[in-house]
């Protein structure tokens, strides 16, 4: 399985495009603004500003018909047909209503909220950004964290290691991060589905402490995906690796591929820091009919909408499409999901806009607005309780934010590869 750590700069970040170190090498003395990192990257910025300025088409890979369409299924059904478009990029999102029940899912988000609070509010959704792990306005729970939050501990161990002030004992560390992240999937199986009536209850002096067992919402997911999908569906694994001579003993070795997490709980609480949403994608890279990352949320507690407030009688800003669209209020939409139809389908088409697409992975507020004026209007979600979204994480998006309340779901990330293929399902 490819890695999942969700590298927004694989394929267009200037500080990912190879130079040729073997110039310097070979011709030490010439050329010497090659050898100077700054210079280097500062040269290909002005080059792709000057593509973009020239050649850039943004708003003409904006998806129209169908493309753009968010489906609407209003029978809590996942339809083939309906997974079949939005996997084939021939649809935006696919908003399921009352996937479940709606008042068990409003009393499993107040039991994650009551959780949370017990555990000192849950461990910060660190995003991928092109300055590596940025905290974020989402909180996670469970027994594990993001497996790219596991791996960037892993590379972090692994560069104090080969320091020279590192101790030698550090390298007989009989468990790593990614490690941890594995055994604690299997801890987060176990605990959702067998629950505690004491923890269950919001009333904590209840002396019934007698478990029982519940459906989980994501291993319903994964149920109706594999009976819904032509090839089926389930949890992705990890890619087995031929131990190296060298590997230092300590090191723990597996006798068969581990299963990723099915999914996370994830909270988020009022006042967010970005009011009208972060705009980015989970994954940057062209549109395939063929493969794509996509994202499942369940959602169990939405906050209010604010509908008594005078801003949203106020446009923010027209958008740059030649219409009198204004820009949706974010107080009137709070709480809700903002899909963009781009459709970028080649990598030329990626170079092109290569100044504006890198703003989807910089937590910068200058770089969010001109993403607003860019990428014009979006898809508005509004999901309620116990309902299903699910959408392609390489387009943007972004949750709306909100002043009072709380938004309680739970998410995991599907791996499309073609219908010929099982969808597989990680976190």
């Amino acid at each position: 399985m490819r890695d999942i750590c969700r590298k927004f700069y694989a394929a267009t970040s200037p500080a990912k495009i190879p130079c040729h170190e073997s110039i310097h090498h070979q011709r030490q003395g010439v050329r010497t603004y090659l050898t100077d990192q700054n210079g280097r990257n500062a040269a290909i910025k002005t080059f792709f500003h000057h593509l973009e300025s020239n050649y850039g088409n943004l708003s003409s890979l904006i998806d129209t018909g169908p493309a753009s369409e968010t489906i609407v299924s209003n029978d809590g059904i996942l339809h083939p047909h309906h997974l079949a478009r939005l996997f084939q990029h021939e649809a935006t999102a696919l908003h399921v209503r009352n996937f479940f029940h709606p008042e068990s899912a409003r009393r499993l988000g107040e039991e994650l909220i009551r959780e949370s609070l017990r555990g000192g509010g849950g461990n910060n959704w660190k995003v991928s950004t092109s300055r590596g792990l940025e905290s974020s306005d989402v909180a996670t729970l469970g027994e594990h964290s993001p497996y790219n939050v596991a791996v960037a501990r892993d590379q972090n161990n692994k560069e104090e290691e080969m320091s020279p002030s590192s101790s030698s004992s550090s390298s007989l560390t009989t468990t790593t991060a990614v490690d941890d992240y594995f055994e604690g999937v299997q801890r987060e199986f176990r605990s959702r589905r067998r629950r505690s009536r004491s923890t269950s209850n919001a009333n904590a002096n209840t002396a019934d402490d007698s478990e029982y067992y519940q459906l989980w919402p994501l291993d319903k997911l994964r149920l109706e995906l594999e009976e819904a999908w032509p090839s089926g569906a389930g949890l992705a694994r990890e890619t087995m690796q031929q131990p190296k001579p060298q590997q230092k003993i300590g090191k723990k070795r597996h006798s068969h591929p581990r299963p990723f997490g099915g999914g996370l709980p994830r909270i988020m609480r009022g006042p967010t820091r970005w009011k009208r949403g972060f705009i980015h994608v989970d994954e940057l890279g062209p549109l395939d009919v063929t493969r794509g990352l996509f994202s499942a949320n369940i959602y169990l507690t939405v906050p209010k909408a604010e509908t008594n407030n005078k801003e949203e009688m106020v446009p923010h800003t027209k958008y740059d499409t030649g219409t009198d669209d204004v820009m949706p209020s974010w107080r009137r939409d709070s709480g809700g999901l903002y899909v963009w139809p781009l459709g970028v389908r080649s990598r030329l088409d990626w170079y092109r806009n290569a100044m504006t697409l890198s703003s989807l992975s910089a937590q910068d507020p200058e770089m969010q607005l001109n993403l607003e004026h860019a990428l014009g209007k979006p898809n508005v979600i509004q999901p309620e309780p116990g309902d299903l979204v699910l959408l392609c994480v390489q387009r943007p998006l972004c949750a709306v934010g909100f002043d009072k309340g709380e938004r309680v779901s739970l998410q995991c990330f599907l791996e499309h590869n073609g219908p010929d293929n099982r969808l597989l399902i990680d976190c």
